[in-house]
């Protein structure tokens, strides 16, 4: 006769709390049966308590596009990366410490149990997002590298990041697109291993997990977002190490610019012979307006007065300031599509203080000009001219608002010095000798008699240095709009 003792495992709600029972059943099984031929007795010892300790479903990735390898004889643009950050909502489940190692497929933890104190086990068994916590230090900088890496192992003309104590100022990123990184998804498991007999902590852990990233690029030639595009990547740690949470971000983020570097998008964008192709253009019905407002044939001077009050300031819900004109006596008016943004409406403040609510009708980014309408009407108009592009050497003159509205519809006179075609951008511009200020962006640029041949435009020129500034010709920003200005006796199509 014979005793024989089986060990019960109470399990909260584990993973494979199913499989264990199953095992524990056939152990209770087989010491019933060792007991009716030994004639003993079972004895049943409870060994161990856990928590729910569950691991977290990691999501399939989606299948990689065909790796790109970029010839060394394709013409491509220069990018670099600027940074990320974390797009995601305070309480989010995004990590899982599962007890035992088994529940972390795939992670070697050797003689040591994972996740074992009685903090992981019930207090402290699923992680929830906290801004405020920085498990991952400064995890931009260092994985700015991988990134910088994994497209450079593709063939990508790369700005390679380099520590500096004077990063500020001599290595700022001299790049014509620039990448940026939001994470808005982690699903992770993590093993931090302890000791098998003391349960104390080894402080190195490992694991495996997905990021969900958002990756935008920014051309800063034209100063315009080029799009977005959405990848995922894996990184698992099979040795525990100091700091494995981080290193499995890293190594997923890594995977994800991989991802991101066998796209066909980013191809594209650094590939393209015309950047201005990759903004998605607005097909817009036609819209005709009526003006009472003749050209002039005067000297400006003798009616600037009443001109200028076609003027008006922008302000956008995002605080971008700028200026535009009213092209009719209806409400409408025109400016530059960086001006109002995403926004559905604007505040328009007319030379004499008065505040107007506008709607945006229409914008085109690739022209950077944009259509809103005040509900007014019988308000002073510009007339536009209906000659082409101006003489060289003309006497132009542009008006806007500064920063400061004290100083509402400033006039500035200047010549035509260049035509001028962006090669980049694939656009004409209007070069004159007019060093305008911050805020002029979508005012008019008239000839001498204050007809309306362009607007200012919003691309970047250091006018305090150059002298100058670059101007959109009227008729090309009013056919980007499919717009149409209209006036008995007086032909204007576009």
């Amino acid at each position: 006769m014979s005793d024989s003792i089986v060990y019960i495992f109470f399990w909260g709600c584990h993973a494979k709390s199913e499989k264990i029972l199953t095992f524990l059943t056939d152990m209770i099984l087989s010491a019933y049966e060792s007991m009716l031929y030994s004639k003993g007795h079972i004895w049943l010892l409870p060994l161990l308590l856990t928590g729910c300790q569950t691991a977290l479903d990691l999501p399939k990735l989606a299948d990689t596009e065909k790796p790109v390898r970029i010839a060394p004889d394709i013409d491509q643009r220069r990018l670099a990366f600027t940074g990320g950050l974390f797009d995601l909502k305070r309480g989010d489940l995004y990590v899982a410490y599962p007890y035992w190692h088994w529940s972390v497929p795939n992670v070697n933890v050797g003689f040591y149990v994972c996740n074992s104190t009685l903090n992981y086990r019930f207090t402290r068994s699923l992680g929830y997002w906290n801004e405020d916590d920085n498990i991952f230090g400064s995890w931009p900088t260092e994985t700015g590298t991988h990134i910088e890496k994994a497209l450079a192992d593709r063939g990508y003309n790369i700005k390679q990041h380099r520590q500096s104590f004077f990063a500020d100022r001599e290595n700022r990123p001299r790049a014509e697109l620039l990448l940026s990184l939001r994470v808005t998804n982690m699903t992770f498991n993590m093993c931090y291993v302890h000791s098998p007999f003391t349960l104390t902590s080894l402080n190195r852990s490992g694991g495996e997990g997905i990021v969900t990233a958002e990756w935008e690029v920014y051309d800063t030639i034209r100063e315009k977002i080029l799009g977005s595009y959405t990848t995922q990547g894996f990184g698992r740690i099979d040795e525990p190490q100091p700091a494995g949470d981080k290193a499995v971000f890293i190594a997923a983020v890594r995977d994800a610019a991989t991802r991101l570097a066998d796209s066909d998008w980013l191809y594209r964008i650094m590939t393209t012979e015309d950047p201005v192709d990759l903004i998605p253009k607005t097909v817009y019905e036609p819209l005709i307006l009526s003006t009472r407002t003749r050209t002039y044939n005067t000297a400006i001077r003798q009616h600037f007065t009443t001109a200028r009050k076609a003027i008006i300031s922008i302000r956008s819900e995002k605080d971008y300031r700028g200026s535009g004109f009213f092209i009719n006596n209806e409400g409408y008016a025109l400016t530059t599509a960086r001006i109002v943004g995403d926004a559905s409406f604007v505040q328009i403040t007319d030379v004499n203080g008065t505040k107007y609510r506008a709607r945006v009708l229409r914008r085109d980014e690739r022209r950077d000009v944009a259509l809103i309408k005040a509900d007014i009407k019988d308000n002073f108009a510009l007339p536009i001219s209906d000659s082409d592009l101006p003489d060289f050497v003309e006497t132009v003159y542009a008006v806007g608002t500064p920063r400061l509205n004290n100083y509402r519809a400033t006039i500035t006179k200047g010549i035509v010095a260049a035509h001028r075609f962006h090669v980049h951008q694939g656009l004409n511009f209007i070069q004159a000798s007019i060093p305008t200020a911050a805020g002029y962006d979508g005012g008019p640029l008239t000839d001498e008699y204050g007809n309306v041949i362009g607007l200012t435009a919003s691309i970047a020129t250091d006018s305090s240095e150059t002298n100058f500034s670059l101007f959109i010709p009227i008729n090309d920003a009013l056919q980007a709009l499919n717009v149409q200005i209209s006036l008995e006796n007086f032909r204007q199509s576009h």
